[in-house]
Parts: C-alpha cells; sequence; structure tokens
C-alpha cells in the first residue's frame, strides 16, 4: 500500500485515512505522511456485540465505526475527492455517492467462507457457516457491483467474482515489490545452518494452519533444521518441537533470508489472493516450498521458480530434495528472483495502477 500511495501521489494529491489498532500502527502511518498532502489515523475500536438480526458479516461490521465515518465525511467537505479508493473489501461499506470509487479485493472472502461451509461435517457448525457463507457472498456482489472499478490481486479471483457481480468492473493487478529494497545482500549470503522459515501475521487463519502443519507434519521429521516461525499474534496452544524458534514480529525482515541455506516454506492451504510473504521470498532468492494455493497469482511451473507440495509427504520430500541440493536451492532463488524482476516489479505494475484509477486504457 505503502507504493501505491507513493505512486499514485507522484502525479496526484493524495489524503490517507487508516486505521490504527495500536501506537505502532500510528508510527508506521507516518511513513505516507511527506508524499501525502494528509494523513488521519482512526483507532479502531471494534463492536463484538452480537446483532442477532443484523445481516452483514462481523467480518465487515468490525470495521464499522462512527469515527471512521466521521473521518470520511470531513474529507469530503474540507475539500473536493476526484477518486475514493477503498483497500480491501471491509472498506468498501464507506464508499460515497457521486464519486469515482474503486475497491481493492485482497481476497474473495465469499469463497473463503463456501470453502469453510464445505469442509464442516457438524450439522449446527454447517449451519451456522451456511449463514455466514451467504452474509458474506450477499456483501460482496452489492459491494462489488456499486464500485467503478474492482480490482483483484489474481486472475483466478477476478474470474470469481465476475461470476457472481455482473455488472462490476473488474480487474486483476497484481501487487507489486520494491527489487531495490528486496534483494538478496550485496556482499552476498553467508554459509550457515538449514533454516526453515514462515512469515506471517497470526490474524489470518490460513497462516495458523501453514504453521500448524509445518510444526506437526514437517518439523519433527527434520530435528537437525532450525524452523523460524516469524509474525504476530501466534495463537496460544501451538506445538512446540525443539527445533522451532519463535521470534514474533520481525521490523526487518529481509534478515530472516541473510542465509544460503535458508528455505521459504508456505504450506497454504485456503485463503485467495496473493501472497506478499511469497513476493519478497522470491525477491530475496530464497528456495520456496509452497501449495497450490500458496503459488495463485505467480507464473509458477513446479520445479523452476518454486517447489508445490499439496500434502504431508510431498511437502517433506520437497524439504529434503532441497536441503539435499545446493544446485536445486540455488537454482530455485536464482528464478525465482528473475521472475520477480520481469513480472511483478513497482516499474512493471504501477503504470497498471496508475491508468486503472486514471480511467486510461490499459
Amino acid at each position: 500500500m505503502f507504493h501505491n500511495i507513493r505512486i499514485l501521489s507522484q502525479k496526484h494529491s493524495v489524503r490517507v485515512i487508516s486505521f490504527v489498532d495500536n501506537e505502532q500502527d500510528r508510527d508506521l502511518l507516518k511513513s505516507v505522511e511527506p508524499i501525502c498532502e494528509s494523513v488521519t489515523a482512526v483507532q479502531r475500536l471494534p463492536d463484538f456485540g452480537a446483532h442477532w438480526f443484523s445481516l452483514t458479516p462481523f467480518t465487515i461490521r468490525e470495521f464499522d465505526t462512527p469515527a471512521m465515518r466521521k473521518a470520511v465525511d470531513d474529507a469530503f467537505r474540507t475539500k473536493q475527492v476526484d477518486v475514493l479508493q477503498c483497500e480491501y473489501q471491509q472498506m468498501g461499506q464507506y464508499r460515497r455517492d457521486g464519486v469515482f470509487s474503486i475497491l481493492t479485493v485482497l481476497e474473495t472472502h465469499s469463497d473463503n467462507a463456501y470453502r469453510a461451509f464445505q469442509a464442516a461435517s457438524d450439522a449446527v457448525e454447517r449451519l451456522r457457516l451456511f449463514s455466514r457463507w451467504m452474509a458474506l457472498l450477499n456483501y460482496e456482489i452489492s459491494t462489488c457491483n456499486a464500485f467503478d472499478r474492482v480490482v483483484t490481486m489474481t486472475n483466478e479471483d477476478a474470474a470469481y467474482l465476475r461470476s457472481y457481480a455482473r455488472r462490476a468492473n473488474i480487474r486483476a493487478i497484481p501487487i507489486g515489490i520494491d527489487v531495490d529494497y528486496f534483494q538478496p545482500p550485496r556482499d552476498g549470503l553467508r554459509e550457515g545452518p538449514f533454516q526453515v522459515v514462515f512469515l506471517g501475521n497470526y490474524r489470518h487463519t490460513p497462516n495458523v494452519e501453514a504453521v500448524r502443519f509445518l510444526l506437526e507434519e514437517i518439523a519433527p521429521h527434520f530435528p537437525e533444521i532450525q524452523f523460524v516461525i516469524a509474525g504476530s499474534y501466534l495463537p496460544a496452544g501451538m506445538p512446540e518441537p525443539p527445533n522451532a524458534s519463535f521470534p514474533g514480529y520481525v521490523a526487518d525482515m529481509r534478515r530472516l533470508f541473510d542465509s544460503r541455506n535458508t528455505i521459504f516454506a508456505a504450506p497454504l492451504f485456503s485463503g485467495t489472493g496473493q501472497r506478499v510473504k511469497l513476493l519478497e521470498a522470491f525477491a530475496m532468492g530464497s528456495a520456496v516450498i509452497t501449495t497450490t494455493v500458496g503459488a495463485a497469482g505467480f507464473p509458477i511451473v513446479n520445479g523452476q521458480q518454486a517447489l508445490i507440495a499439496n500434502h504431508a509427504q510431498a511437502f517433506r520430500e520437497a524439504v529434503s530434495a532441497v536441503t539435499s541440493s545446493p544446485e536445486l536451492r540455488s537454482g530455485l532463488g536464482h528464478r525465482g528472483r528473475q521472475m520477480i524482476l520481469d513480472e511483478f516489479s513497482w516499474d512493471k505494475i504501477g503504470p497498471e495502477f496508475l491508468s486503472l484509477v486514471e480511467g486510461l486504457p490499459t
């Protein structure tokens, strides 16, 4: 999002209104102040009430606050707004009539809800998940149809939304990455023991599922390999094998990739959209093992830019293959980074994003 704002600010006056959950969020938001006309932080205070008769899913309702509505209304009263861009479906509720509006859909919530419904076996749970799926689908369709433009990160998500939101103008524009900031260390990668790295925000269920898979199904089979599980909000009760470490929030994730023996593992089995964690790992020149779900949005050929493994035995075999072959590790890392340079640098994606906002043909 920083780079989206940076690209827009080069040609336009940008005002940012953002939720913050804590003081750390507030400090991070300051990074865009030099390139914006104004930056407004709104403390998010979710309403955890039951709301039994509300048709709005909790996923959406928890971002519905009077303070944010006031901040948006104040922005419209203060100065003319030519384009309103809402990042994440949850923010689609802040659309205003009479202004060109863009919605960025980082993942399709109703698709995730449908998969959860399909996987449930208990009758009561299936009924609850069916209701949740219907509520999210209704919100998703009506919201996408209301916006002038809808942006997804992958062609798969765009096709999914088009099948329901028939009136919506939907385009797939992938996430870009700063290839100068994210790159292998200029002084070379150090030698070191093997380590398997995973990085995520554990408020996101697919990341929790991935970590549990790594700790239960993979780590016990490789006691000589260190498994580094980085990121915030890891829930209590996770397995803690002796060869796993949990550094928590890492301010500069590049330091996780300073060894030529680092392998990035992303066993993602649910969720949609494009994974920023994989963009970063590829850009850093790391060997990557992921799943078909994790690889969505990337032009990956199995064995070329990454290894694709969709179940525990295949994932263990992939870890064994990568750790036993320096040539395989090096080749995956080189081809993965080249894919980023060819397809996902901001130099390539920036013009697509600008043309979307300015209404020019793409």
